[in-house]
Protein backbone atom coordinates (compact mmCIF):
# COMPACT_ATOMS: atom_id res chain seq x y z
CA UNK A 1 0.00 0.00 0.00
CA UNK A 2 1.08 3.02 -1.11
CA UNK A 3 -0.03 5.92 1.36
CA UNK A 4 -0.83 9.88 -0.54
CA UNK A 5 -1.70 12.82 1.56
CA UNK A 6 -3.04 16.19 0.61
CA UNK A 7 -2.61 18.84 2.99
CA UNK A 8 -5.27 17.80 6.15
CA UNK A 9 -6.97 15.28 4.42
CA UNK A 10 -5.41 12.00 2.90
CA UNK A 11 -6.75 8.48 1.72
CA UNK A 12 -5.42 4.98 1.03
CA UNK A 13 -4.63 4.03 -2.38
CA UNK A 14 -4.04 0.53 -3.15
CA UNK A 15 -1.31 -0.04 -6.26
CA UNK A 16 -1.50 -3.78 -7.21
CA UNK A 17 1.89 -4.92 -6.41
CA UNK A 18 2.32 -3.48 -3.48
CA UNK A 19 2.30 -5.40 -0.05
CA UNK A 20 -0.24 -4.45 2.30
CA UNK A 21 1.45 -2.81 5.50
CA UNK A 22 2.08 -3.83 8.71
CA UNK A 23 0.62 -0.68 11.18
CA UNK A 24 2.43 0.55 13.86
CA UNK A 25 0.01 -0.69 16.80
CA UNK A 26 1.20 1.67 19.44
CA UNK A 27 1.77 4.36 17.53
CA UNK A 28 -1.49 3.79 16.08
CA UNK A 29 -3.42 3.02 19.49
CA UNK A 30 -1.24 6.17 20.97
CA UNK A 31 -2.97 8.42 18.09
CA UNK A 32 -6.21 7.08 18.30
CA UNK A 33 -6.45 7.95 22.35
CA UNK A 34 -6.09 11.49 21.60
CA UNK A 35 -8.39 11.78 18.26
CA UNK A 36 -11.99 13.40 18.14
CA UNK A 37 -14.30 10.94 17.28
CA UNK A 38 -17.60 11.44 15.84
CA UNK A 39 -20.85 9.15 17.01
CA UNK A 40 -23.40 7.76 15.26
CA UNK A 41 -26.51 5.71 15.99
CA UNK A 42 -26.90 2.23 14.38
CA UNK A 43 -29.32 -0.69 15.24
CA UNK A 44 -26.93 -2.86 17.23
CA UNK A 45 -25.74 0.78 19.63
CA UNK A 46 -23.38 3.36 19.13
CA UNK A 47 -20.41 3.33 17.03
CA UNK A 48 -17.14 5.71 17.16
CA UNK A 49 -15.33 6.61 14.42
CA UNK A 50 -11.92 7.90 14.49
CA UNK A 51 -9.93 10.83 12.45
CA UNK A 52 -8.44 8.38 10.71
CA UNK A 53 -11.05 6.56 9.07
CA UNK A 54 -11.12 6.14 5.44
CA UNK A 55 -12.49 9.23 3.79
CA UNK A 56 -13.38 9.41 0.12
CA UNK A 57 -12.70 13.03 -2.11
CA UNK A 58 -15.41 14.77 -2.94
CA UNK A 59 -14.93 14.61 -6.25
CA UNK A 60 -14.74 11.07 -6.96
CA UNK A 61 -17.85 10.31 -4.34
CA UNK A 62 -20.39 8.35 -6.15
CA UNK A 63 -23.79 10.35 -6.00
CA UNK A 64 -26.24 9.41 -3.61
CA UNK A 65 -29.65 11.71 -3.45
CA UNK A 66 -30.65 12.47 -0.08
CA UNK A 67 -33.62 11.52 0.70
CA UNK A 68 -35.09 15.18 1.63
CA UNK A 69 -34.01 15.59 -2.04
CA UNK A 70 -36.28 12.58 -3.19
CA UNK A 71 -39.36 13.99 -1.10
CA UNK A 72 -39.41 16.95 -3.58
CA UNK A 73 -38.83 15.25 -6.64
CA UNK A 74 -42.64 13.50 -7.00
CA UNK A 75 -44.61 17.08 -6.17
CA UNK A 76 -41.77 18.48 -8.98
CA UNK A 77 -42.91 16.15 -11.50
CA UNK A 78 -46.35 16.52 -10.77
CA UNK A 79 -46.15 20.17 -10.92
CA UNK A 80 -44.85 20.11 -13.99
CA UNK A 81 -47.39 18.17 -15.48
CA UNK A 82 -49.85 20.37 -13.97
CA UNK A 83 -48.23 23.34 -15.91
CA UNK A 84 -48.14 21.82 -19.22
CA UNK A 85 -51.77 20.29 -19.07
CA UNK A 86 -52.92 23.77 -18.08
CA UNK A 87 -50.77 24.94 -21.55
CA UNK A 88 -52.12 22.95 -23.59
CA UNK A 89 -56.00 23.30 -22.33
CA UNK A 90 -55.06 27.30 -23.35
CA UNK A 91 -54.61 26.11 -26.97
CA UNK A 92 -57.22 23.39 -27.30
CA UNK A 93 -60.52 25.24 -25.47
CA UNK A 94 -62.64 27.40 -27.25
CA UNK A 95 -61.69 31.03 -27.30
CA UNK A 96 -65.63 31.63 -25.47
CA UNK A 97 -64.98 29.26 -22.65
CA UNK A 98 -61.08 31.42 -21.97
CA UNK A 99 -63.38 34.87 -22.20
CA UNK A 100 -66.26 33.27 -19.55
CA UNK A 101 -62.94 33.67 -16.91
CA UNK A 102 -63.40 37.19 -16.33
CA UNK A 103 -60.08 38.73 -15.20
CA UNK A 104 -61.04 42.05 -16.41
CA UNK A 105 -64.01 42.51 -14.61
CA UNK A 106 -62.61 41.42 -11.33
CA UNK A 107 -59.35 44.36 -11.45
CA UNK A 108 -62.65 46.66 -12.67
CA UNK A 109 -64.19 45.83 -9.17
CA UNK A 110 -60.75 46.09 -7.37
CA UNK A 111 -60.66 49.79 -9.28
CA UNK A 112 -63.56 50.96 -8.50
CA UNK A 113 -63.49 49.92 -4.32
CA UNK A 114 -60.12 52.11 -4.52
CA UNK A 115 -62.25 54.96 -5.77
CA UNK A 116 -61.46 54.92 -9.85
CA UNK A 117 -64.41 53.96 -11.18
CA UNK A 118 -66.62 56.77 -13.26
CA UNK A 119 -70.01 57.84 -11.16
CA UNK A 120 -70.85 61.06 -12.67
CA UNK A 121 -70.66 62.51 -16.26
CA UNK A 122 -71.40 66.48 -16.41
CA UNK A 123 -71.56 67.64 -20.04
CA UNK A 124 -72.32 70.67 -21.50
CA UNK A 125 -72.29 73.24 -24.80
CA UNK A 126 -75.24 70.67 -26.63
CA UNK A 127 -78.29 72.51 -27.93
CA UNK A 128 -78.89 70.54 -30.74
CA UNK A 129 -77.24 67.15 -30.00
CA UNK A 130 -78.59 64.24 -28.52
CA UNK A 131 -77.80 63.65 -25.19
CA UNK A 132 -78.43 60.13 -25.17
CA UNK A 133 -75.85 60.00 -28.34
CA UNK A 134 -73.01 61.99 -26.38
CA UNK A 135 -73.29 59.15 -23.75
CA UNK A 136 -73.69 56.40 -26.11
CA UNK A 137 -70.56 57.71 -27.39
CA UNK A 138 -68.72 57.30 -24.36
CA UNK A 139 -69.95 53.46 -24.12
CA UNK A 140 -70.39 53.96 -20.08
CA UNK A 141 -71.53 50.67 -19.57
CA UNK A 142 -69.07 49.06 -20.93
CA UNK A 143 -66.31 51.41 -19.42
CA UNK A 144 -66.50 51.96 -15.48
CA UNK A 145 -63.16 53.36 -14.45
CA UNK A 146 -60.42 55.89 -15.45
CA UNK A 147 -57.92 53.03 -16.26
CA UNK A 148 -60.48 51.29 -18.81
CA UNK A 149 -61.64 54.70 -20.26
CA UNK A 150 -60.12 55.33 -24.00
CA UNK A 151 -60.41 59.66 -24.35
CA UNK A 152 -58.79 59.16 -27.48
CA UNK A 153 -61.36 56.70 -28.58
CA UNK A 154 -64.24 58.75 -27.13
CA UNK A 155 -63.32 61.67 -28.40
CA UNK A 156 -63.67 60.40 -32.29
CA UNK A 157 -67.08 58.81 -31.61
CA UNK A 158 -68.41 62.15 -30.43
CA UNK A 159 -66.97 64.07 -33.21
CA UNK A 160 -68.97 61.66 -35.65
CA UNK A 161 -71.98 62.96 -34.03
CA UNK A 162 -73.61 64.62 -36.67
CA UNK A 163 -73.58 68.49 -34.85
CA UNK A 164 -70.85 67.71 -33.01
CA UNK A 165 -67.51 69.67 -34.16
CA UNK A 166 -65.39 69.34 -31.75
CA UNK A 167 -65.16 67.47 -28.10
CA UNK A 168 -63.08 68.06 -25.20
CA UNK A 169 -62.85 65.28 -22.34
CA UNK A 170 -61.73 66.29 -19.00
CA UNK A 171 -61.06 64.17 -16.11
CA UNK A 172 -62.00 64.96 -12.84
CA UNK A 173 -60.69 62.07 -9.82
CA UNK A 174 -61.81 60.68 -8.06
CA UNK A 175 -65.55 59.87 -9.89
CA UNK A 176 -65.96 62.68 -12.35
CA UNK A 177 -65.79 62.90 -16.07
CA UNK A 178 -66.48 66.22 -17.60
CA UNK A 179 -67.40 66.77 -21.26
CA UNK A 180 -67.70 69.97 -23.11
CA UNK A 181 -68.79 69.62 -26.84
CA UNK A 182 -69.19 72.74 -29.40
CA UNK A 183 -71.33 72.28 -31.97
CA UNK A 184 -71.93 73.37 -35.96
CA UNK A 185 -73.40 76.26 -37.33
CA UNK A 186 -75.90 75.43 -39.68
CA UNK A 187 -75.08 77.47 -43.37
CA UNK A 188 -77.91 76.71 -45.39
CA UNK A 189 -81.10 74.29 -45.74
CA UNK A 190 -81.48 71.96 -48.11
CA UNK A 191 -84.85 70.89 -49.78
CA UNK A 192 -85.49 66.97 -50.05
CA UNK A 193 -88.91 66.63 -51.02
CA UNK A 194 -90.80 67.57 -47.94
CA UNK A 195 -88.40 68.03 -45.53
CA UNK A 196 -85.63 70.60 -45.11
CA UNK A 197 -81.82 69.73 -43.98
CA UNK A 198 -79.66 71.69 -41.96
CA UNK A 199 -76.32 71.85 -43.55
CA UNK A 200 -73.23 73.69 -42.58
CA UNK A 201 -70.28 75.39 -44.46
CA UNK A 202 -68.47 71.86 -45.11
CA UNK A 203 -71.21 70.59 -46.59
CA UNK A 204 -72.17 67.90 -43.69
CA UNK A 205 -75.98 67.16 -43.26
CA UNK A 206 -76.98 68.00 -39.71
CA UNK A 207 -80.16 66.59 -39.11
CA UNK A 208 -83.72 67.65 -40.52
CA UNK A 209 -85.38 70.97 -39.73
CA UNK A 210 -88.20 70.48 -36.80
CA UNK A 211 -91.61 71.74 -37.82
CA UNK A 212 -92.90 75.20 -36.98
CA UNK A 213 -88.48 76.61 -36.34
CA UNK A 214 -88.12 79.69 -38.39
CA UNK A 215 -84.56 79.34 -40.02
CA UNK A 216 -83.53 82.48 -41.53
CA UNK A 217 -81.21 80.68 -44.32
CA UNK A 218 -80.78 80.10 -48.14
CA UNK A 219 -82.19 76.84 -49.35
CA UNK A 220 -81.91 74.77 -52.08
CA UNK A 221 -82.43 71.75 -53.72
CA UNK A 222 -81.14 68.95 -56.30
CA UNK A 223 -78.72 66.16 -56.63
CA UNK A 224 -75.45 67.47 -55.26
CA UNK A 225 -76.14 70.99 -53.86
CA UNK A 226 -75.09 70.04 -50.61
CA UNK A 227 -71.24 70.06 -51.32
CA UNK A 228 -71.62 73.40 -54.07
CA UNK A 229 -73.95 75.46 -52.52
CA UNK A 230 -71.57 77.11 -50.23
CA UNK A 231 -69.42 78.18 -53.39
CA UNK A 232 -72.64 79.61 -54.98
CA UNK A 233 -73.83 80.95 -52.45
CA UNK A 234 -70.54 83.16 -51.35
CA UNK A 235 -70.57 84.29 -55.01
CA UNK A 236 -74.37 85.56 -54.49
CA UNK A 237 -73.35 87.66 -51.17
CA UNK A 238 -71.47 89.85 -53.20
CA UNK A 239 -74.14 90.79 -55.74
CA UNK A 240 -77.41 91.98 -53.10
CA UNK A 241 -79.70 93.35 -55.00
CA UNK A 242 -79.59 89.57 -56.33
CA UNK A 243 -79.08 88.30 -53.19
CA UNK A 244 -82.48 90.11 -51.41
CA UNK A 245 -84.36 88.60 -54.08
CA UNK A 246 -83.15 85.23 -53.89
CA UNK A 247 -85.77 82.19 -53.34
CA UNK A 248 -83.76 79.06 -53.84
CA UNK A 249 -81.12 77.71 -55.84
CA UNK A 250 -81.91 74.63 -57.75
CA UNK A 251 -78.88 72.20 -58.62
CA UNK A 252 -79.34 71.10 -62.08
CA UNK A 253 -77.46 67.71 -63.86
CA UNK A 254 -74.80 68.01 -60.61
CA UNK A 255 -73.18 70.67 -63.10
CA UNK A 256 -74.90 73.93 -62.66
CA UNK A 257 -77.30 76.42 -60.92
CA UNK A 258 -81.02 77.54 -61.59
CA UNK A 259 -81.27 80.38 -59.29
CA UNK A 260 -85.16 80.97 -58.20
CA UNK A 261 -86.21 84.72 -57.40
CA UNK A 262 -88.62 85.97 -54.90
CA UNK A 263 -91.00 86.84 -58.22
CA UNK A 264 -90.30 83.73 -59.92
CA UNK A 265 -87.61 85.11 -62.56
CA UNK A 266 -84.98 82.05 -63.04
CA UNK A 267 -81.48 83.06 -63.93
CA UNK A 268 -79.93 79.92 -65.33
CA UNK A 269 -75.95 80.37 -64.99
CA UNK A 270 -73.39 78.72 -66.73
CA UNK A 271 -71.35 75.49 -65.24
CA UNK A 272 -68.49 76.86 -63.03
CA UNK A 273 -69.77 80.36 -63.87
CA UNK A 274 -71.62 81.91 -60.84
CA UNK A 275 -70.10 84.82 -60.36
CA UNK A 276 -69.58 85.84 -64.06
CA UNK A 277 -73.35 84.90 -64.51
CA UNK A 278 -74.38 87.57 -60.98
CA UNK A 279 -71.83 90.54 -62.90
CA UNK A 280 -73.65 89.94 -66.08
CA UNK A 281 -77.37 90.01 -64.20
CA UNK A 282 -76.00 93.11 -61.94
CA UNK A 283 -74.89 95.50 -64.92
CA UNK A 284 -77.52 94.87 -67.76
CA UNK A 285 -80.53 97.00 -67.39
CA UNK A 286 -83.00 94.48 -69.39
CA UNK A 287 -82.07 91.74 -66.81
CA UNK A 288 -82.14 94.03 -63.71
CA UNK A 289 -85.62 95.12 -65.00
CA UNK A 290 -86.36 91.18 -64.53
CA UNK A 291 -85.39 91.13 -60.78
CA UNK A 292 -88.88 93.34 -59.41
CA UNK A 293 -91.14 92.76 -62.67
CA UNK A 294 -92.65 89.76 -64.80
CA UNK A 295 -91.14 86.51 -63.88
CA UNK A 296 -88.80 85.94 -66.85
CA UNK A 297 -86.00 83.45 -67.74
CA UNK A 298 -82.67 85.14 -67.81
CA UNK A 299 -80.06 83.19 -69.11
CA UNK A 300 -76.45 83.89 -68.84
CA UNK A 301 -74.79 80.54 -69.61
CA UNK A 302 -73.00 81.71 -72.82
CA UNK A 303 -70.36 83.94 -71.78
CA UNK A 304 -71.03 87.55 -72.87
CA UNK A 305 -74.58 86.81 -73.99
CA UNK A 306 -77.92 87.47 -72.18
CA UNK A 307 -81.16 85.52 -73.17
CA UNK A 308 -84.37 86.87 -71.76
CA UNK A 309 -87.86 85.45 -72.52
CA UNK A 310 -91.32 85.20 -70.54
CA UNK A 311 -91.19 82.44 -67.91
CA UNK A 312 -94.15 80.97 -70.10
CA UNK A 313 -93.50 82.35 -73.59
CA UNK A 314 -91.74 80.59 -76.77
CA UNK A 315 -90.45 84.05 -77.97
CA UNK A 316 -87.55 85.70 -76.01
CA UNK A 317 -84.81 88.21 -76.66
CA UNK A 318 -80.87 88.56 -76.62
CA UNK A 319 -78.75 90.80 -75.07
CA UNK A 320 -75.10 90.78 -76.65
CA UNK A 321 -73.14 92.15 -73.78
CA UNK A 322 -70.09 94.65 -74.74
CA UNK A 323 -69.65 96.62 -71.67
CA UNK A 324 -71.96 97.32 -68.30
CA UNK A 325 -73.51 100.43 -70.18
CA UNK A 326 -73.63 99.02 -73.79
CA UNK A 327 -76.60 97.03 -74.72
CA UNK A 328 -78.61 95.87 -77.83
CA UNK A 329 -81.11 93.87 -77.46
CA UNK A 330 -82.29 91.13 -80.63
CA UNK A 331 -84.91 88.99 -81.41
CA UNK A 332 -84.24 85.19 -80.99
CA UNK A 333 -85.93 82.34 -80.69
CA UNK A 334 -85.45 80.09 -77.68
Amino acid sequence: MQQVESKQRFWWRAAHDAPTPEPDAARWMAEARGAQTVSRRVAGGVTKRSARDLQIPRGERRFRGSRRAQRWVKPSLAAAAAVAVIGVAAFTLPIGKLRAIDFAAQANDVMIAAGFGIDQVNVSGQHYASDSEIFDALDLPNVKTFAAFDSDAALKRIERISWIDTAQITRIYPGTLDVVVRERTPAFLLQRGETNFLVDATGRTLGPAARGTNWNLPRVTGEGAESEAILMLSALRQYPQIERQYAYGERIAERRWRIVLKNGTALELGADREIEGFEEVATARDAAAALKGAPMVVDVRTPGRIAIRPLDGNSGRTASIAGAQTVSLVSERP
